[in-house]
């Protein structure tokens, strides 16, 4: 009865573990998504504010010519 208690508790530490480790990796490669995410969110944000700008520059510049 000990021994059957014993590999009971093995088999559902063992199982934990390999399940942790898939977790882990999965972490990874979501972390690794997001920061690609936010590192293009970024650069759009900073396109953007480049094109507000020349906009402007040529909204003042048409203003000017008229």
């Amino acid at each position: 009865m000990k021994n059957i208690i014993i590999i009971t508790i093995l088999l559902t530490l063992s199982s934990c573990m390999v399940s942790q480790k898939t977790f882990d990796e999965k972490c990874c490669k979501m972390e690794a998504e997001i920061s690609e995410l936010k590192s293009k969110c970024n650069s759009i944000d900073m396109k953007e504010q480049l094109l507000r700008q020349a906009i402007h520059d040529l909204q003042i510049k048409n203003d000017t010519i008229k």
